[in-house]
């Protein structure tokens, strides 16, 4: 009764009891094990005894030495540190307990908070800012922005215009300049020097057997992509200007286009034709000449500052005439051995001029009074780069050439590939940025006898985008020199 009465009445007293018992218990245990390990938690125990024993003020051992509170730690029993009897601890500030929620501890240090049994109390202050608890480690889940395709063209097509580049440009490929034309051109495009890239003969057809390749498989994977708007358009134009043939026929022009463009639309006249083959043999007809005859045509308009004529030519001729065969060939091969498209199947023309000179009037000739196909492949970032201005005006007069129902298609370097500088700032402003801010933006006109000017809706809309797709080759197809994978974004317009 005298020992609880003492321990209630003198918090001091309480302190030192319980201190010199956890202090027994320590020097028990060492006396014990002498090779154990010491628990931080005793040894701070007898610190508190130490340090309250002499009269002074009681203060928490947990408050002065934070380290050694709830701790789990354990040192060495055998300590190669020596001890300092004389060492005093500095004079700590007050406690919570003691001095308040708001009281001048709370005002100079702020306010002691911490998980219970975390060992390790934080402030609390005017600067605090709240740490999230780590979480628990979960499995990350990536989400991939990107548009991955599967090439949506039979590989066996794919060969086939692979095995067309080859053999007409079979010169071009073998050559031992091939490499250093190659390596001049890069120069030349990274310099952004594209007169100089493909002013020579020899550099059209260097580039046109390494790098259309891949790009006309993309293209015509594209086109096959957007048949149902293509069809659509065709119709419109049947209905616009009827033919005294029951066949539709698709115009299109291709603005920068080249050997890729031209191998792309013979791909499509080929998916055209086969898909023809199918309809009837699921109805149980045979593909008759009639038949064909009504699979549509494609009128294609190829329109460059570069001579691609030449280039083109061999190419169209690879698509409409059966490849040479060796003369030991067999009787079923060369019965077998046909051209991968008809020669009417695909009239391609070419108009050699600078589109960013072209004034409204050329536009208007080249566009014609019927919907047209209009296609710019990676080549309108290339423009934007010359010149934004320009570029912006000949957007402009194709808007106004362009007939009700034509479509525009885009296609071009994702993300920070198409970025390009405006003014003397050096501002940069994404290509699909600059491209929609032209086509769909809305502008304020007056109307006879109305002096209010109104919003008239944009001239275009759009009907498929995608900022970034992924067209990957199928790894059985081969050809001399390496080909890449391409990542390009898609914007497709409507003329309303």
């Amino acid at each position: 009764m005298i020992h609880f009465l003492t321990e209630r009445n003198n918090p001091q007293a309480k302190d030192s009891i319980i201190g010199s018992r956890i202090l027994i218990g320590f020097i028990s245990k060492k006396l014990l094990d002498p090779l154990g390990k010491v628990d931080l938690g005793d040894l701070g125990g007898a610190i508190s005894l130490a340090m309250n024993s002499h009269g002074s003020t009681p203060v928490r051992w947990e408050t002065r030495y934070p380290f050694f509170a709830n701790s789990t730690s354990t040192l060495p029993s055998h300590s190669t540190h020596q001890s300092n009897d004389n060492y005093k601890p500095p004079e700590q500030p007050q406690t919570t307990s003691e001095m308040g929620k708001n009281g001048k501890f709370g005002k100079n240090y702020g306010k002691v908070v911490g998980k219970p049994g975390d060992g390790r109390p934080e402030w609390k202050g005017p600067a605090y800012v709240k740490k999230n608890a780590p979480s628990k480690s979960k499995a990350i889940t990536t989400i991939d922005e990107e548009d991955e395709y599967e090439p949506n063209v039979p590989i066996k097509i794919q060969q086939l215009l692979l095995d067309i580049f080859r053999g007409s440009l079979h010169t071009v490929l073998v050559s031992d300049q091939l490499q250093p034309i190659l390596q001049e051109i890069k120069t030349a495009l990274f310099e952004r020097q594209f007169v100089r890239a493909f002013a020579k003969k020899e550099h059209l057809e260097a580039y046109a057997a390494r790098w259309s390749p891949s790009r006309s498989l993309c293209y015509q994977s594209i086109l096959i992509d957007i048949e149902e708007h293509l069809n659509e358009m065709a119709s419109l134009e049947a209905d616009v200007k009827p033919r005294t043939a029951s066949t539709q026929c698709l115009n299109a022009i291709s603005f920068g286009g080249g050997a890729a463009e031209v191998m792309a639309f013979g791909g499509y006249a080929r998916s055209l034709r086969d898909a023809a083959v199918a309809e009837n043999s699921s109805n149980g007809e045979p593909l008759s000449g009639s038949s064909i005859s009504s699979v549509p045509g494609i009128n294609l308009l190829l329109v460059d500052s570069a001579a691609w004529e030449e280039v083109v030519k061999k190419l169209h001729t690879g698509l409409t005439e059966p490849p040479p065969l060796s003369k030991y060939a067999s009787a079923a091969a060369k019965a077998a051995n046909k051209s991968l498209i008809n020669a009417e199947s695909l009239n391609p023309q070419f108009h050699v001029t600078d589109v960013l000179s072209m004034s409204l009037d050329q536009v208007q000739e080249l566009v014609g009074d019927t919907p047209k196909f209009l296609s710019l492949l990676f080549t309108l970032n290339e423009l934007y780069t010359e010149s934004i201005s320009k570029t912006t005006a000949f957007l402009l007069n194709l808007t106004m050439a362009a007939q009700k129902g034509s479509l525009l298609l885009v296609v071009d370097s994702p993300g920070s590939y198409s970025m390009t500088k405006v003014g003397t700032e050096e501002k940069k402003y994404p290509m699909k940025f600059l491209l929609d801010h032209t086509l769909l933006e809305t502008q304020k006109v007056k109307e006879d006898g109305d002096d209010r000017r109104r919003e008239s809706p944009p001239d275009w809309v759009k009907l498929e985008s995608s900022d970034a797709r992924w067209f990957r080759l199928p790894a059985e197809l081969r050809y001399p020199i390496p080909l890449e994978n391409m990542r390009y974004q898609l914007h497709l317009y409507q003329r309303v």
